[in-house]
């Protein structure tokens, strides 16, 4: 039978993991603990970087009664530092940056369009960006994961007398586009141990707890969260999927938006006469999720139901990339964008504090795709500044060259050129218009187009808080 999941306040669960942490760090007992005890010291660190071995703990343990094992930061407790979390939420992120594949972080340019992104991810494209302590690996907005390793000093009267560890990697991804589910893989891998240790009967409990919001909506799983069992049992099978589905109608806003937060635990129990001073369940992470029926999306109608089956995404920053090298469809569009973001006094209308958003993750951009009249009067200002500064004929000035008036932010964000009318919080005349040729603006519309629907980009705020958000590279 699969596992029941367990449902608690995530701040509970937060506490617990912090709780938890600050027990692992404090390391192994001193020489001077009680001679008579065995016990067993409980240990994670980032899934990429060494494990002490069981001799140098020794050598360490005799010289000042210290632990060797080094005070790491884990992804326990946290999402992803790119994710995207409903503000209500109040979920801690990362401090470091997660690795990001080349497309993520938009380090490739595609030549005016923009790849379906890649929906699976193997345990070694995980391993492989998680090496040097990275807490997360982002592939794509359908593939990422996270990983822990999880280590067991066995003392005897104060002193390690054997070492033993496994590695729980968690991938999460979307598999296809037009299926609601969203899929995450439990791999154990890289048992090891040495000396003297009690595997046989050292317990592995494994669960998930999963929040929504809106936090009623309904959850469907499938599959199997790793049942309880010991590290021996574990070792011979390793590998376990479980789903959760969202139908759709559940949501908030125009888009029927629902937010997820997976979050899975580990908890050790230890064979008798051994003794731990941590027990307590073990976060591994948040992964995001989000359901959505998005009308201006892929949506998918099936069996007749006239009802959006919409679609799921992992809701983390994409990077849009544009290319600015000599031959590049867009190339005269990434370089408008490169001089409003590196030299924003060479660009108009002028503003001595000009500093425009999209270049990194606390400035993102926000697709603006509900208010067309907003939508409107972006292009409005951003044409009026182009017919201010290169005339009411910009468009035929230059002999050969149909232009057209390019603004950035774009029009379809909500950072646009009439920002400040909207939210006077925000500063006049923060964005850049400049007349380019046809084919170049043309073509980076184009890209920006796939780019949001292949990534399934929603409304920022379709359902009044921070819903979605991208960013812009130029190569």
């Amino acid at each position: 039978m699969p596992k029941m999941l367990h449902y608690r306040a995530w701040r509970g669960r937060v506490w617990a993991a912090l709780a938890t942490a600050a027990i692992l760090s404090a390391g192994l007992p001193s020489a001077a603990a009680d001679t008579g005890s065995s016990e067993v010291v409980s240990s994670t660190l980032p899934a990429g970087i060494p494990i002490p071995s069981l001799s140098s703990l020794q050598a360490q343990q005799g010289s000042k009664g210290k632990s060797a094992m080094p005070v790491r930061e884990t992804a326990a407790g946290k999402l992803p530092r790119e994710a995207i979390a409903p503000a209500r939420s109040g979920l801690p992120k990362a401090s470091t940056p997660s690795f990001l594949s080349d497309e993520m972080a938009g380090r490739v340019p595609f030549a005016a369009t923009y790849p379906e992104p890649p929906r699976t991810m193997t345990k070694d494209e995980c391993k492989a960006g998680l090496q040097g302590g990275r807490l997360f690996a982002v592939k794509s907005r359908y593939a990422m994961c996270t990983g822990t390793q999880f280590v067991q000093t066995w003392m005897q009267r104060g002193r390690p007398v054997g070492q033993s560890s496994f590695t729980l990697w968690v991938i999460e991804t979307v598999p296809k586009k037009n299926d609601r589910t969203i899929r995450i893989q439990y791999l154990f891998t890289d048992f090891v141990k040495t000396g003297t240790t009690r595997t046989s009967g050292l317990k592995v409990d494994t669960d998930g707890d999963v929040t929504t919001w809106p936090k009623q909506a309904a959850k469907k799983y499938g599959g199997q969260v790793p049942p309880t069992q010991t590290f021996d049992a574990l070792k011979a099978k390793p590998e376990y999927t479980h789903t959760v589905l969202v139908e759709p109608g559940q949501g908030t806003g125009t888009d029927d938006v629902v937010q997820m937060a997976y979050e899975p635990f580990v908890k050790l129990t230890f064979p008798s006469p051994y003794t731990s001073p941590n027990t307590d369940r073990v976060s591994v992470g948040f992964l995001a999720g989000r359901w959505d029926t998005a009308s201006y999306l892929f949506n998918k109608t099936g069996g007749g139901n006239p009802k959006k089956k919409g679609g799921a995404a992992l809701p983390v920053v994409a990077t849009l990339p544009y290319s600015s090298k000599t031959g590049a469809p867009e190339r005269a569009v990434a370089q408008h964008l490169r001089d409003a973001h590196t030299k924003p006094g060479d660009t108009k209308p002028v503003n001595p504090s000009k500093a425009v958003p999209g270049f990194d993750l606390k400035h993102t951009l926000h697709r603006l795709q509900h208010d067309g009249d907003r939508v409107k009067a972006n292009r409005r200002a951003a044409i009026a500044t182009c017919v201010k500064h290169w005339g009411a004929d910009y468009a035929t000035s230059v002999p050969g060259v149909s232009r057209e008036c390019d603004e950035y932010p774009f029009a379809s964000t909500y950072e646009g050129a009439a920002q400040s009318k909207y939210d006077q919080t925000k500063p006049k005349d923060n964005f850049s218009a400049r007349p380019l040729p046809k084919a170049d603006n043309g073509a980076g519309g184009s890209i920006l187009k796939i780019f949001m629907d292949r990534n399934r980009i929603l409304d920022g705020f379709s359902s009044g808080d921070d819903i979605d958000a991208y960013v812009v590279s130029i190569s």
